[in-house]
């Protein structure tokens, strides 16, 4: 008999199971404060490298592990192209979660260090597109001396600007990563494209075979 109330003793602690923290771990990777809330609460605060932990009690047992979603809302300042960012994670006992901020935009900076001739005309253009877009100048001018910048988001971006001759100068395939600057120097000896048209055409074909070619390996 008390064999038998062993076993059911046994039995009913393999079948309730145990608890065990699930864990949530938000970094900042950004390098200016960032804020953010959990399930729609309280709005806190990190500065660069800092971080806060979380965790709940969750159930195992031989019906499945308890588990808990959470969502994390998130923004900061000039690096995030947006006002806000949302994500949702999955909370599972013995385990930990993380979510790293950092913001999704990068400077492209354009700096005329000649000695006497303007830049007319700037453009900034995604790399998978054929089109170099508008003039990003306007009716304005890079005098030397002077410099220009514009916040883009990540990825690869192609970039040309012409000086008051009409000759044109390209930088093409430039990666722009999360919170970095890209600095693009106007010397007197810079290297003059041949045909940015053409370039920026051959470019985007050249980004889309890639893109489908990853595709298709899947």
């Amino acid at each position: 008999m008390k064999k038998i109330l062993g076993l059911v003793f046994i039995l009913t602690l393999f079948l309730a199971g145990c608890t065990d923290e699930g864990i949530l771990k938000i970094i900042s990777n950004s390098n200016e404060d960032v804020w953010y809330q959990v399930n729609y609460g309280t709005t806190e605060w990190l500065s660069p490298g800092e971080s806060d932990s979380y965790s709940w009690d969750l159930s195992t047992s031989i019906f499945g592990d308890e588990d808990k979603r959470v969502t994390v809302t998130y923004g900061g300042g000039e690096w995030f192209w947006y006002e806000s960012y949302e994500v949702t994670k999955t909370i599972k006992p013995g385990s930990t979660a993380r979510v790293e901020i950092i913001g999704d935009s990068g400077e492209i900076k354009i700096v005329n260090d000649t000695y006497e001739t303007s830049i007319y005309y700037i453009y900034i253009s995604p790399s998978s597109s054929s089109d170099w877009g508008n003039d990003l100048l306007g009716t304005g001018v890079l005098s030397p001396g002077y410099y220009i910048s514009w916040l883009v988001t990540t990825g690869y971006w192609d970039i040309m600007f012409v000086d008051e001759d009409g000759w044109e100068y390209t930088f093409m395939n430039q990666l722009i990563n999360p919170e970095t600057v890209n600095t693009y120097t106007f010397v007197d000896n810079l290297r003059r494209s041949a045909d940015p048209l053409g370039e920026k055409i051959a470019n985007s074909q050249r980004y889309s075979e890639k893109i489908e070619g990853k595709c298709r390996r899947k």
